[in-house]
């Protein structure tokens, strides 16, 4: 079988290491004003109508750390699931996933506050996961049910983690975590019974059937962009609230 590499994620991968070096050419990575140059998440730009910060902050890191932990996370768990689903798919989720958790972040984030990183985006890798064993738990038995617990207590950990270590956004986790579970259910494909001990070679892309997805697909959607638009919308009258 050929070897299916995570194309996106490598890509996703250099285009932060990029921004990142920029940020801290221009000025630093750990300088609101900088990050805030490179897209990064303020109430106040967004609340005046920046929105296209909800996806350009997903590329935007903190410091060396703040990168370094998110590129290793985004490769162990988005690798992963690129690998599932395939590349388009993985993108779609991707990209709709740390969108949702910029707007949870947006919602939650203090007026002076600045936001940015991947983490929401990893997380609704780590919810399509969840989704993915899901929605395939009859075909892979016994296996599928022990990967979608540990997903579950990987996720539960990081949380709680993100409740000790202060600084870190929680609700963009969230966020990104709600919608990759809706967006993982609706859009990753059935699988055959598995005759391998690893599940990431199961990827079964000539038994996709688009047919058998669609409507999940179309709820799925409707329900992030439902998500999206309502803290949005909560988000947007906190001034006037």
């Amino acid at each position: 079988m050929r070897e299916n590499k995570p194309l996106v994620v490598y890509s996703i991968l250099l285009i932060n290491l990029l921004i990142w070096v920029l940020t801290e050419v221009i000025g630093s990575s750990r300088d609101p004003m900088t990050l805030r140059q490179f897209g990064a998440i303020t109430y106040l730009d967004i609340n005046n109508g920046d929105y296209w910060r909800l996806f350009s902050a997903i590329f935007v890191h903190v410091g060396a750390g703040h990168l370094a932990v998110n590129c290793l996370s985004l490769l162990i768990m988005g690798g992963l699931l690129e690998k599932l689903v395939g590349h388009s798919r993985f993108s779609f989720i991707y990209i709709g996933s740390g969108i949702s958790g910029s707007s949870f972040s947006y919602l939650m984030i203090p007026f002076l506050g600045v936001g940015a990183g991947a983490s929401g985006a990893i997380f609704g890798c780590v919810g399509a996961l969840a989704g993915y064993f899901i929605v395939n738990r009859k075909s892979m038995g016994e296996m599928g049910k022990q990967n979608l617990n540990a997903v579950l207590i990987l996720a539960g950990i990081n949380f709680a983690f993100g409740y000790i270590v202060p600084g870190i956004d929680n609700w963009a986790h969230l966020g990104g975590f709600i919608a990759g579970v809706i967006l993982g259910i609706g859009v990753v494909p059935r699988a055959k019974s598995l005759s391998c001990t690893d599940f990431s070679q199961h990827y079964v892309r000539k038994n996709f059937s688009f047919s058998s997805i669609k409507i999940r697909t179309v709820i799925s959607v409707s329900l992030t962009l439902l998500i999206v638009m309502s803290t949005m919308y909560l988000g947007n009258t906190r001034l006037t609230g």
